[in-house]
């Protein structure tokens, strides 16, 4: 949907919590005043930093899910796209299992999706670098997959789409395995990770023949990371990163902020030297009275796709300052909060049906908070809004039960979580 909404249904639709589509540039709004004082968007300094780097960047997006990382990193996209830039994009949600997944499972993906740029662009793909990804992704699980039956050129060379019945199909095939919910994907990862290197030497070289082609570096976003169970990606950021980090193209990889500000992180210094913060939207301040600013940022937002009379009085400002500057949040509560009222044959979206929203919304924030972090998350209710690094505090972001701000960096708890403590005083007493 492209248009404004028209009634509830279209509310609904329109509000789902995803990143904008390339068709709907035009509901974009700039937030990086009141996310950090910033005079330019986030894609735009991404985009600065590509075309005027003479070396690959590393580039690590930071941001609470939710917070518009992924919107920012479409922005990116279209910008490169416009300019004629190379790019190619994983995101997590649809390449992976985000419940077990490796680094393994991540550059399988990043091989599928570089043959289906040069299908795109109907480039030639030399038979060499053809042979050598056969030799490192031939397995004793994978060996039947590969059936090499076309005819390479006189040049030595061959057109993606000709790749497609041995190569780009075999691909699909370990990918599909390496989703596929049992121990033979990590069987298959046990058999290519002695020869991951060999791995990363094919995709590089598929990578700088794809940019010469192409006039231009390649620049490879990863997205989508925040979605996946929480091991797996502290894993890949705290153990694995050096893999991924060896790719020879511009690398653009979102981080969830939860595992960015983890003691054991630290790592991640030594391979992304500026990383790209894009903190969350702020609505109050640390003494709990309103940002104006921030909340009309996003009330702009909002206006961008439903006219503001379908709102009764003070709902859009409550849905705004309940979802304490989560984009993703707010645009949930408004689907939501618009669908009940559509079953309860309203042509606005009123204050019980918000109000209904909003606790069931409440009480799932609330049991993503285990049991063991309570403690900690008291101390935060009563005051303590110091921003640590400490394993903690990095689940509780990771949770989205705790948000951090920006200015001198401070955390809160997400104002449904603050207000299901008020209505449920002595929960957090609970002893294991």
């Amino acid at each position: 949907m492209t248009q404004k909404a028209k009634s509830l249904k279209d509310i609904f639709n329109l509000f789902k919590p995803k990143a904008l589509t390339g068709e709907q540039v035009a509901f974009y709004q700039k937030t990086a005043a009141v996310r950090d004082g910033a005079n330019r968007e986030f894609h735009d300094s991404l985009y600065s930093r590509i075309v005027s780097s003479d070396t690959h960047e590393r580039l690590l997006i930071v941001g609470h899910g939710g917070c518009g990382k992924s919107t920012e990193l479409l922005m990116l996209m279209a910008k490169l796209t416009q300019k004629n830039m190379p790019v190619v994009i994983v995101e997590a949600i649809n390449d992976l299992d985000l419940y077990n997944f490796s680094f393994i499972d991540i550059f399988v993906r990043i091989v599928e999706r570089m043959v289906q740029y040069a299908i795109e662009c109907e480039f030639k793909i030399n038979k060499n670098i053809i042979k050598a990804f056969q030799k490192s992704l031939t397995t004793k699980s994978t060996e039947e997959y590969w059936k090499d039956d076309t005819e390479f050129g006189a040049d030595g060379s061959i057109s993606a789409k000709a790749t497609i019945p041995f190569y780009l199909k075999a691909i699909l095939k370990i990918n599909s395995s390496l989703k596929m919910a049992s121990g033979f994907k990590e069987e298959l990862r046990q058999e290519i990770k002695p020869k991951i290197h060999e791995v990363i030497a094919s995709l590089n070289a598929l990578i700088d023949d794809l940019s010469t082609q192409a006039s231009q570096p390649i620049t490879l976003i990863i997205d989508g990371l925040e979605k996946c169970r929480q091991e797996p990606v502290r894993k890949l950021f705290v153990e694995d990163i050096a893999f991924l980090a060896g790719i020879q193209a511009h690398l653009v990889i979102a981080c969830p902020i939860g595992v960015y500000r983890s003691a054991d992180a630290a790592v991640l210094s030594s391979y992304f030297k500026s990383p790209v913060v894009i903190p969350m939207i702020k609505t109050h301040h640390q003494d709990g009275s309103l940002y104006s600013e921030g909340v009309e940022v996003i009330r702009d937002l909002v206006e961008k796709r439903v006219g503001l009379s379908f709102f009764e009085d003070g709902v859009l400002n409550t849905i705004i300052t309940k979802a304490g500057g989560s984009l993703r949040d707010t645009c949930l509560l408004l689907s939501e909060s618009a669908f009940q009222a559509f079953m309860r044959n309203r042509t606005t979206v009123d204050m019980d049906s918000v109000a209904f929203t909003m606790k069931n919304f409440a009480n799932d924030l609330f049991f993503r908070i285990k049991a063991d972090l309570y403690s900690r998350t008291k101390l935060i209710y009563e005051g303590d809004l110091e921003a640590k690094a400490d394993e903690e505090l990095s689940e509780l972001l990771y949770s989205g039960a705790v948000f951090e701000y920006n200015g001198d960096r401070w955390v809160d708890l997400h104002p449904l979580v603050r207000d299901y403590f008020k209505e449920h005083p002595g929960v957090l007493d609970w002893k294991r």
